[in-house]
């Protein structure tokens, strides 16, 4: 399968990959001495055209991350295309040796993004990769390539693809043929994103956990729908943000407030800490996930006013849950204190994390096994030093004690205290 009349150009290096019909060599280029990627296809074979569709899928991608298309030739018997050897690790053999830090993990992440965006924002129309696994991800220096575009296909011409791809690397609908889109595209990057978590230092990482299980959810309708989203969630993971986007969704800085079980006080400490950052000229939002509790606080607060489904009284501002009519607005921006009762669930789709516990006996209390990030914040509340210590030890945590207070219309001084050097200590606000 070696095209005839090369030799003449090109000394053939290493054969890759050859069957009776095809083959994938690296070669040298003696007029320059440059080694290039040579793939021979005989024109009898089914998938014949494939050469000249990859090139012409290729052509005008504005991305320095993916090969260059040298040329296209055939001769009597084959297609063959010679494109750019790129030199480097694939990830797969960068972690057979090494356990990678979050902030590496980030980077190879965003950058694989940014080649897919590339794709799916071609001229012409979306391009979809398909082929996304450890092998195809080259790592040169600080530069994250792709390669091997060879089941690439227009998002116009999808829908007569052959289900290809890699099994436990490609998309379920892939795989059965189903109807495809660029979120094929997202569950390929959600698996490189869990390769290099499993072998990274930050392998229980709850955020990156969650992204990865949003990534790569199987239905195609719950996944996260494209991905400039996906990098964007990376972005903020690495403590950056695209503004451009930022601007365009309006987005607030949302902190979960959740309860290691019922009656430990996440509602109260919710509100209290929405009265203290408006008090301090931060703009922030109460906002019930569970329940009514802003309709309830309406009807007891004298002089509320309540302005664009927001509840207004002194220093505190809630959201009312009035269904679509009111969630289709465009939000406020601020501070969104986000009441999930004793949702954890919930409270990970937030920026931050408040664990309220109580340190009642008859209080069985539910800790998630990502209580110990550094990145979560555990208050404990109407309870004793003692317990709290001997929490903090077994959790080996630190753990906030929220004062005691009889007022439910105010902030006592107390706790305008620990308020403020809770958000000082665990940087919870701007």
């Amino acid at each position: 399968m070696i095209p005839d009349g090369i030799s003449d150009r090109y000394d053939i290096v290493q054969i890759l990959q050859e069957t009776a019909a095809t083959a994938v060599l690296i070669v040298n280029y003696k007029k320059i001495g440059a080694l290039r990627i040579l793939k021979a296809i005989h024109r009898a074979h089914p998938n014949a055209h494939s050469i000249l569709s990859e090139a012409h899928l290729l052509q005008g991608i504005k991305s320095s991350q993916i090969p260059t298309i040298i040329s296209v030739e055939d001769t009597d018997e084959m297609y063959y295309l010679v494109e750019e050897y790129v030199e480097g690790q694939s990830l797969r053999e960068y972690l057979l040796d090494t356990t990678i830090t979050k902030e590496t993990l980030l980077n190879i992440a965003i950058s694989l993004c940014n080649v897919i965006e590339a794709l799916h924002n071609a001229d012409g129309g979306p391009i979809l990769y398909r082929d996304m696994k450890p092998e195809h991800v080259i790592l040169q220096n600080d530069t994250v390539r792709l390669i091997d575009f060879g089941i690439a296909v227009r998002k116009s011409e999808a829908a007569k693809a052959r289900p290809l791809g890699t099994i436990n690397w490609a998309a379920p609908e892939q795989l059965k043929a189903g109807p495809l889109d660029e979120r094929c595209d997202v569950f390929g990057v959600g698996k490189i994103l869990e390769y290099m978590l499993n072998n990274s230092f930050e392998k229980d990482d709850y955020r990156l956990r969650k992204l990865v299980s949003q990534a790569t959810d199987e239905d195609i309708q719950n996944r996260i729908k494209s991905i400039t989203i996906l990098k964007n969630r990376l972005l903020e993971l690495q403590g950056k943000t695209n503004k451009k986007y930022a601007d365009k969704r309006d987005l607030c800085k949302k902190i979960a407030v959740v309860g290691t079980s019922h009656a430990v006080g996440a509602t109260r400490i919710a509100i209290n800490m929405c009265r203290f950052l408006n008090k301090k000229g931060t703009d922030a939002y109460y906002k019930d996930e569970k329940g009514n509790n802003v309709h309830n606080l309406m009807e007891n607060f004298d002089g509320a006013k309540i302005k664009d489904g927001i509840l207004y009284h002194d220093n505190f501002r809630g959201i009312l849950n009035y269904g679509e009519a009111v969630e289709t607005q465009k939000p406020p921006k601020g501070v969104y204190l986000i009441d999930c009762g004793v949702d954890m669930e919930a409270a990970l789709d937030c920026d931050k994390i408040i664990v309220i516990a109580g340190g009642a006996l008859w209080q069985k209390q539910c800790f998630p096994d990502w209580i110990g990030d550094k990145t979560v914040t555990l208050i404990g509340n109407m309870s004793g030093k003692l317990s709290m210590i001997k929490l903090a030890k077994s959790l080996k945590k630190k753990v906030y004690m929220y004062p005691h207070s009889t007022s439910i219309m105010g902030l006592s001084k107390e706790e305008e205290r620990i308020i403020q050097k809770i958000l000082q200590d665990e940087k919870l606000c701007y």
